[in-house]
């Protein structure tokens, strides 16, 4: 029996086991390109199919309210209570706007004149907003111009 092993035969080296199959890397799938959706127009929402208005339920016949009772609309409070705040608003903007004017009333009673320059340091105030503030003391037959233009106005008091 060849196979078998004496004492005097040389021990056969083991065999190194082979080295395992190498797999291929698997195959990344092709990238689908993002489907981006189409925008929503005012008109038409994307995607949903047009369904057609329900028709309107008959209305039922008029029936005569009684003389006394009026239904009153449901919105009348807010709509009130809106145009009050409003006119409050203003009110309260026309009172402090009135007391810049009154300040500059008292300074041009002290010195006689007043310039666009000196209005906007005592009121702290941009250059248009002083020349608003002078003209309609001046409208008002409070003031009056002296000079055209640049820094020869001044505004004497009537």
């Amino acid at each position: 029996m060849p196979d078998e092993l004496t004492p005097d035969a040389p021990i056969p080296e083991p065999v190194p086991e082979p080295a395992p199959i190498a797999m291929p890397e698997p195959i990344p799938e092709p990238i689908q390109p993002e489907i981006i959706p189409e925008p929503q127009t005012a008109q038409i929402p994307a995607n949903e199919p047009i369904v057609p208005a329900p028709e309107p339920f008959p209305e039922p016949p008029p029936q005569p309210a009684p003389a006394a009772q009026v239904p009153a609309p449901v919105f009348a409070p807010i709509a009130n209570f809106a145009r009050d705040l409003a006119v409050k608003a203003r009110a309260v903007i026309q009172g402090r706007k009135r007391k810049k004017l009154d300040k500059i009333l008292e300074v041009v009673a002290k010195h006689g004149s007043i310039t666009n320059d000196q209005v906007e340091k005592l009121l702290h105030v941009s250059d248009a907003t002083a020349t608003r503030y002078l003209t309609q003391l001046e409208k008002e037959g409070k003031l009056k111009q002296e000079g055209k233009t640049g820094k020869s106005v001044k505004y004497l008091k009537l």
